[in-house]
């Protein structure tokens, strides 16, 4: 025969186990929650701030290169000659640049000038910049990912981005009305 504790008739009483009441905190664990929130909000908050601060200077970057590629492009084929329009390239891309927050002589920008006469060009085209011709300008811009605040770029890992710009001297350029 089974015995059992409770006297006959009775239901056993539920179990209650013991609960830790909110005021009496172990003094070890008092504020502990406080602190580990802290640690895992910077863990997770800087690398976060320090991407978006990365991607925003390479979109600035893409734009600032697109922009001045054009404007070099645009500047060189409607210039009178060479020699002037080598220096109206220097000027838009100098200009470009500095408005997009470039210093004048960056190192880590390159912009290259390429003219060629396509082989359907008309006669005209020659050396010079003769109706027909193709200018091609290539600009790129080096993003430094190695940051610090307030001291800027170190040494470390350049993320490139570039702009090609392919433009044509006017066909009908040498014409006067």
């Amino acid at each position: 025969m089974k015995r059992s504790l409770h006297p006959p008739g009775r239901l056993a009483a539920p179990l209650r186990l013991a609960r830790r009441r909110p005021d009496r905190v172990a003094d070890g664990e008092r504020g502990a929650a406080a602190v580990e929130f802290v640690a895992v909000f910077l863990t997770l908050l800087v690398p976060l701030v320090y991407a978006i601060a990365v991607m925003a200077d390479v979109q600035r970057a893409l734009l600032a290169v697109s922009t001045a590629a054009r404007e070099v492009g645009r500047v060189y084929v409607t210039a009178p000659g060479p020699a002037e329009a080598s220096e109206r390239a220097e000027v838009a891309y100098e200009d470009v640049m500095r408005n997009f927050g470039y210093e004048r002589r960056d190192p880590r920008a390159h912009v290259a000038v390429r003219t060629q006469c396509p082989p359907a060009a008309p006669a005209g085209c020659g050396g010079e910049l003769g109706p027909g011709m193709e200018v091609t300008v290539v600009v790129t811009y080096r993003v430094p990912v190695a940051r610090l605040p307030f001291v800027g770029a170190v040494a470390g890992p350049d993320f490139p981005v570039g702009a090609t710009h392919h433009t044509r001297v006017d066909r009908y350029r040498g014409l006067s009305p």
